[in-house]
């Protein structure tokens, strides 16, 4: 990061004079994150890599007309001037405050829990998109089909051949990876065609248990981390939220994530009708996707590896209990 004299510097267009401790965070894949302790209080500085001063600038207006529609989102602060990123040598960076509070996985809420936290996710979705104004609909984007995920499927079976020490994660990926070419061979005929069209708005891009924060009074105190805010199919979101959430053991809660899919409806209720095609289209993208994979072997990246062991049974047991799924969810 930027040198401590620079960050003082930097801190003081905030009003902060005294500095006691800057410390990295560990969780995030996508930027690097810090904890600042000062007289003034704790704060969360946010250390962005690989994006635009356009983008995020753009992320921190959204964000910051967010919080003041009363939703409960995490918005970076201004200093003195009124901007809210800062650029110091290469770093892009921006100062957000402390935000109280803990994450819970799925298996840690109770049902009226969960319909809050999917009325929550349609009530920010009814946001955005009322900031955004309407969206020409729709916005097809074409599924991965089933030849070209078996190419990349084998060619990760070669970079795991290439090893020449085996981790227990690098056992479990070969066998995955055996398995759902098998699958894949099977299940061509099932890809989502052109005619499947979900409705298409502004979403947060990656809301999922780490980027909600619990209070003590056991509701939700921030929304954080809107890096990923895109337009997409809005119940795909919904859909992929919980396949984060609520998976435990490779397999998905059914009696919460039905709560919390309905919780989404009670605020969107025009939407249920797609909950079938929009179901169906993330079970194939699932079934296509390696990204945790493609993060080990080709940019040797290992921070996703502790989250495939559930991810890649998880499309497993939804292929096996496929009409289960749909039937509890629609």
């Amino acid at each position: 990061m930027a040198r401590p004299f620079a960050m003082a510097a930097l801190l003081q267009r905030y009003g902060v004079t005294e500095v006691h401790a800057i410390r990295p965070l560990t969780e995030g894949l996508l930027n690097r994150a810090y904890t600042v302790d000062t007289d003034s209080g704790k704060f969360f500085l946010k250390d962005y890599l690989n994006q635009t001063p356009e983008i995020i600038r753009a992320q921190h207006l959204v964000t910051r007309r967010l919080s003041q529609a009363g939703l409960p989102v995490s918005a970076p602060l201004a200093d003195f001037a009124g901007e809210t990123l800062q650029a110091e040598q290469e770093h892009l960076l921006a100062l957000y405050p402390w935000i109280q509070g803990h994450h819970k996985r799925g298996a840690g809420l109770d049902l009226a829990d969960c319909r809050e936290l999917g009325a929550l996710l349609g009530r920010l979705h009814d946001e955005l998109d009322r900031l955004h104004g309407p969206i020409e609909q729709p916005l097809f984007l074409p599924c991965e089909t089933a030849e070209r995920a078996g190419e990349t499927a084998f060619r990760l079976l070669s970079a795991i051949d290439r090893l020449s020490v085996r981790e227990g994660v690098d056992e479990l990926a070969e066998f995955r990876l055996l398995e759902r070419i098998g699958l894949l061979r099977e299940l061509a005929d099932r890809r989502p065609g052109p005619e499947v069209n979900l409705t298409v708005g502004s979403v947060h891009g990656d809301f999922h248990d780490l980027n909600i924060m619990y209070g003590q009074s056991g509701g939700v105190n921030a929304v954080v981390d809107f890096d990923r805010l895109c337009l997409a199919p809005s119940l795909e979101e919904l859909i992929r939220s919980a396949l984060i959430i609520f998976v435990e053991f490779g397999r998905l809660d059914l009696g919460l994530v039905r709560e919390y899919v309905h919780g989404y409806l009670d605020q969107r209720p025009w939407l249920a009708p797609e909950i079938p095609a929009a179901l169906h289209r993330l079970w194939w993208e699932r079934l296509t996707d390696f990204w945790m994979l493609t993060w080990r072997y080709d940019l040797h990246d290992e921070r996703p590896s502790v989250q495939f062991a559930d991810q890649s049974a998880l499309i497993v047991w939804w292929t096996h209990h496929y009409d289960k799924v749909l039937h509890e969810l629609s």
